[in-house]
């Protein structure tokens, strides 16, 4: 190898390993963690109780299947398998269980599987569309959305399934052209007493007694609002949608419902919709987009930084595929979020930098005892 072609190889590894350094350092730079990495569609993550794992549906085998990670998206498990369509996981207070809704497009029912043991046990035996179930903080009940006769509800059950009570009559009914389609859960209080939802139109936040009654709005009248969540403290977090001919954000508020005060600004301009998932103190988001142009899980903390970020437009966004059928998405070019592609592409570089180096050197020293 002559020493000009020598010059030239090692400004071209050295403008790789900078290279590799510069795309690590800049996707970890982001406040945004991505978790998942794969060429199916991931969503609704739900995180324990202890904030430790989380909780999604993937259909990386064809349908909906439920899988468990730790928060930073290591030591992925399946948790289901089969032929049945498995989707929106819950915790049970306890950590130990995972309550789901299983079926097809024309009946489901809700099931809880011990995490341990995957053991599974039949909640409700409807006939019906049941969905979104939500455990309550005691963990002695269930409550879940169905839908049958062109109607949905809000409906309570024990653990058992024995006795399930419906607490609201037509909250959206296809009579009054409303979405019938529940897209989040109920959101239990810290005492088990009540439940946050979305109104019958998708439009305000309300509360109802976990009697059943009437429901309390908590939400202005002229928004959209919905996916709410309980914090540990009381408070409730939601969401509210804009959107307009060539834009569309979201804001995310926190009321205190047993008082008065003003709602707060927990986050705005974000560039996605929900649901989101809050941790316990509201300061960790947890959500599904395909920003990356599939849909992926991602968590950020909600700093100063992870506002800024949820604030920026994404450069890639795909079509919202959560109503698509179950079949694994084809996904477009991106930067590994682990640590693992760059140290083993570094290690390849170093390799092939040792060998070239050694031949160079091997070649020289040859020369050297032929002029000598």
């Amino acid at each position: 190898m002559t020493r000009n072609r020598l010059v030239v190889f090692r400004a071209l590894y050295l403008a790789a390993f900078l290279a590799l350094v510069t795309a690590y350092v800049s996707e970890a730079a982001s406040p945004i963690r991505q978790l998942t990495n794969t060429t199916a569609s991931n969503l609704r993550p739900s995180w324990s109780p202890d904030g430790k794992r989380i909780a999604f549906q993937s259909n990386r085998e064809g349908p909906y299947h439920i899988y468990v990670m730790d928060s930073d998206g290591g030591n992925v498990n399946q948790l289901t398998n089969g032929d049945s369509d498995e989707r929106h996981p819950a915790w049970s207070p306890d950590g130990k269980y995972l309550a789901v809704d299983s079926g097809d497009a024309a009946k489901r029912e809700i099931w809880t599987i011990e995490i341990s043991s995957r053991r599974r046990t039949q909640v409700t035996k409807l006939g019906a569309i049941a969905s979104f179930p939500s455990w309550s903080p005691d963990g002695k009940r269930l409550s879940f959305y169905v839908y049958q006769a062109g109607s949905m509800d809000l409906w309570l059950a024990g653990l058992d399934g024995k006795a399930p009570a419906r607490l609201t009559k037509d909250l959206a009914s296809e009579a009054n052209s409303q979405c019938t389609f529940a897209c989040h859960s109920p959101a239990w209080s810290p005492d088990s007493n009540r439940m946050a939802l979305s109104d019958g139109d998708s439009s305000r936040v309300v509360i109802i007694s976990a009697l059943g009654g009437a429901q309390t709005p908590i939400s202005p009248a002229d928004e959209r609002s919905h996916f709410p969540a309980y914090l540990s403290d009381g408070r409730i977090v939601y969401v509210t949608e804009h959107v307009t001919i060539d834009q569309s954000w979201t804001d995310l508020w926190t009321v205190d419902p047993s008082s008065n005060a003003p709602r707060t600004e927990l986050a705005t301009q974000v560039q996605m919709q929900g649901p989101f998932e809050f941790s316990a103190d509201a300061r960790q988001l947890l959500f599904a987009s395909p920003r990356t142009g599939n849909f992926e899980i991602y968590s950020v903390t909600l700093d100063a930084a992870g506002k800024a970020e949820l604030a920026t437009k994404p450069q890639r966004i795909s079509p919202d595929l959560t109503t698509a059928a179950s079949t694994p998405q084809e996904r477009g070019i991106s930067l590994p979020n682990t640590a693992e592609p760059y140290i083993l592409a570094v290690g390849l570089l170093a390799f092939a930098v040792v060998g070239v180096e050694s031949i160079v050197r091997a070649r020289r020293r040859a020369r050297a005892r032929t002029k000598s």
